[in-house]
């Protein structure tokens, strides 16, 4: 096992020995650290290193330290795109909609590969892919680091999580509690009594970014981002030692409002916490119960995104363990490695009936039922590590895996520590021929649990996986055609999220995050407009709408390339928000496929034609479009306020802005204009709705706030809506500088309601940005550089 020093970035201990021994110049060894990431540091190291050239590895390890620490990431990237996968669409007499099967995959691509195969990061239990794209004190998570070092990554929203929209025929009901900050304690944040909790080795976390207690701000903003459903299956019987189950529950499963449950089952020790007295019995020789069918789900929707992605390494976290193992039965010549950050759990443990897996998988000799394989269990090893189950010899093998290397992580201060030896030495024996532990304690990495990913030193604990992957994945991959024909390249000063409206409440069954908002954003590396643009969604949408399709570049990228700052915004209750009755009330039915439809027929009839499917359910096209939409919260007042109040926070913490609304997500701007009138520069609302400009009878309500204030209302020529005019009249009764423009009037025909997506998408951006542009001209210095700045 490598120690800490051993453990450092190859590529930065070369370019500061290099520099040392006279190897490259000053120059060169600058160019190559900025390319790095690490300019600072190695600035600052210039003069040691000249004067002791031994200091090099100590100095590089600082540079990844203060890469850890660091709030911003420049990034040169070549693509940045989302695709759906597994997307299946259900004919039904009551209408047809898509099924609640479909994963969500949100990927960059950096200008620079300098790695030969791909990363796709898996979240855990409750989570989403959020939990690898940032830190809860606003850091660059492992997802913008990993590009920073020349892979290209895809980040996934497993089905039911995030923004893959929760259904409640195949993933249950709506969760009627949101997850509890106590339930987070001694798991993700720190243990009750912190350093005098009784457990040997949850006392010993340190690094959590921030204070780490229920009701903290930097607990508010994690637990934002958790929530997620699942696949409706009896428990399985649970195994003696902790990690056993293969995590099909994981993270805000079990009665409403218990703790979360992912690390529990992320390790595979049984030691501590009161374990039976004797062995447990194998899962294989318990009741097989029902299929796994969210299982089922991540092994058809990850062999679907590697078909199209190429082989690839699939880097999971805690319940979210054994999506590689399963993809890899699958895919066995696409899955090159796979990196089970405290999950997986071992063989034969918790659900793993088939092994490693919950579901079938190849055996050789070939079995008709796991029973039929005949197990011992391997007494605890060490202290506190656990037994775990192996095959009685002759051991059968897993043909499938045999070529996918295998790592799994364990942090030194959580509640899979010390480690998990029963999942290598159970792989080994099937036939997997790298298989191992990276146990951070023993890489000199103290004090993280089980959220190691965004914790304080997640960087360093990020390199030792890195090495590790370096030495045990090679090859070259397969060229694989760009999606999409039009540019989605950038320059990122900064790209990364956070959350307002992150409310504490106390409730009766714990603390809990009410009403938050997420917020993407991306700061171009040359700031060319001092005012940054929020994009705001309509209907049962999400920001996606702004991304363009099929891989091609949609608003959001037009307005970075031209060097504005953006905020994407997800609703409450909508995309990346979660929902849960207890807080947000009753949600909407699922959008049905014709109530869409009907917009992009209207496309596709127009002229010129303006959407290339044919708009009809059936539409491939329209599936991928239709796949991000999810059921809203019926309470229109509550909603509103929410819009009020987490939009001026928006506002009060990025500075003044312009505010760009769509459909059902237009009143958001009239809202926050009303509610921040002084840091609100702009109004663009694409066929939005009237929301409070407009009472009843389409008489105008007064909002004196918005004098002044100018806007635009903007009509499409074969969308249908015609309320543009009359809302327009209302604002300037308020004293709004509104304005009504048609694309029509500008030349532009043939577009429906949702241009953003359609095929002049370009062409009508410029009508818009143009309209800014002249009353709010492109000149003098931004008002902040980073959101979190």
């Amino acid at each position: 096992m490598a120690d800490k020093t051993s453990s450092m970035n190859d590529q930065v201990t070369d370019l500061y020995s290099s520099f040392a021994e006279g190897g490259i110049s000053r120059r060169e060894f600058m160019s190559r650290a900025t390319a790095l990431g690490i300019a600072g540091a190695a600035a600052a190291a210039l003069g040691p290193l000249a004067a002791d050239p031994a200091q090099a590895s100590s100095l590089a390890q600082a540079a990844l330290a203060q890469l850890s620490a660091a709030k911003t990431l420049p990034l040169d990237v070549a693509e940045w795109s989302f695709m759906w996968v597994n997307v299946k669409r259900a004919d039904m007499a009551r209408g047809s909609f898509i099924g609640g099967q479909q994963m969500y995959v949100e990927y960059m691509v950096p200008t620079r590969v300098r790695k030969p195969f791909p990363i796709v990061l898996v979240h855990g239990g409750g989570g989403q892919g959020l939990d690898w794209m940032g830190t809860p004190d606003g850091r660059p998570g492992w997802f913008q680091h990993l590009v920073a070092e020349g892979y290209k990554v895809y980040v996934v929203d497993r089905p039911g999580h995030g923004r893959a929209p929760q259904h409640p025929d195949l993933h249950g009901g709506i969760p009627a509690r949101p997850g509890t900050m106590e339930g987070l304690q001694g798991q993700f944040i720190f243990p009750a009594g912190g350093a005098n909790n009784p457990d040997p080795y949850r006392r010993n976390h340190t690094q959590w970014p921030g204070e780490g207690v229920p009701g903290a701000p930097d607990v508010a903003q994690f637990l934002a981002s958790q929530g997620g459903s699942y696949v409706v299956n009896p428990p399985a019987q649970a195994a003696a030692g902790r990690g056993g189950a293969a995590g099909a529950a994981g993270r805000g499963a079990g009665p409403a409002g218990a703790a979360p449950a992912g690390g529990a089952q992320a390790g595979g020790r049984g030691g501590r916490g009161g374990a039976q007295a004797g062995p447990p019995t194998p899962a294989n020789q318990q009741p097989a119960g029902q299929p796994n069918l969210a299982h089922m789900e991540w092994r058809a929707a990850g062999a679907e995104l590697l078909d199209k992605i190429g082989p690839a390494i699939i880097m999971t976290h805690s319940a979210g363990g054994s999506f590689g193992l399963l993809v890899a039965e699958a895919r066995p010549n696409l899955v090159k490695a796979t990196v089970m950050v405290e999950g997986g759990g071992s063989g034969f443990a918790g659900g793993n009936r088939w092994g490693m897996s919950t579901i079938p998988v190849t055996w050789d000799p070939p079995v008709k039922d796991p029973s039929e394989i005949k197990t011992r269990w391997v007494a605890d090893t060490e202290i506190d590590a656990g037994g775990y189950f192996l095959q009685e010899e002759p051991a059968r093998r897993l043909p499938n895996l045999r070529d996918v290397a295998v790592l799994t992580v364990t942090s030194a201060a959580g509640a899979a520590s010390p480690g998990n030896p029963g999942a290598p030495a159970f792989l080994k024996q099937a036939g997997v021929r790298v298989a191992e532990e990276l146990r951070l304690a023993n890489a000199g990495i103290q004090g993280n649990s089980h959220m190691m990913m965004v914790e304080k030193n997640h960087r360093e604990v990020l390199q030792p996986i890195i090495e590790w992957l370096d030495r045990n994945v090679r090859g070259s991959a397969p060229s694989i055609r760009k999606r999409g024909t039009e540019s989605t390249a950038m320059r990122l000063a900064n790209m990364g999220y956070f959350w307002v409206g992150a409310e504490v409440q106390k409730r009766d069954y714990g603390t809990i995050v009410f009403g938050q908002m997420y917020v993407q954003y991306l700061v171009p590396e040359q700031i060319r407009h001092p005012n940054p643009v929020v994009l705001v969604h309509g209907g049962g949408g999400q920001m996606t709408h702004y991304l363009g399709l099929d891989g091609n570049a949609g608003w959001a990228h037009y307005y970075v390339q031209n060097g504005y700052q953006v905020y994407l915004v997800d609703r409450p209750g909508h995309g990346r928000s979660p929902v849960s009755l207890d807080a947000l009330g009753p949600i909407g039915n699922l959008p049905m496929m014709a109530g869409i439809s009907a917009d992009f027929v209207r496309a596709a009839t127009g002229t010129p034609r303006r959407w290339m499917g044919t708009g009809q359910i059936g539409d491939p096209l329209l599936d991928q479009f239709v796949a991000g939409q999810n059921a809203a919260p019926t309470n229109g007042e509550l909603m509103q306020r929410l819009w009020a109040s987490r939009g001026a926070e928006l506002l009060d913490k990025i500075g003044p802005a312009i505010i760009q609304t769509h459909s059902a997500g237009g009143p958001f701007g009239f809202i926050v204009a009303n509610e921040r009138p002084a840091l609100t520069k702009g109004v663009v609302c694409f066929e939005g709705g009237a929301g409070p400009v407009l009472g009843q009878n389409n008489t105008p309500n007064p909002m004196p706030n918005l004098k002044g204030i100018p806007m635009m209302y903007l009509t499409a020529e074969a969308s249908g809506r015609a309320n543009g005019p009359t809302i327009v009249a209302a604002l300037r009764q308020s004293g709004a500088l509104a304005e009504h423009i048609t694309l029509k009037d500008r030349g532009i025909t043939g577009n429906g309601h949702f241009a953003m997506v359609e095929t002049n998408r370009k062409e009508v951006f410029e009508v818009i940005r143009g309209w800014i542009e002249s009353k709010l001209p492109a000149t003098g210095p931004a008002t902040r550089q980073t959101a979190r700045g």
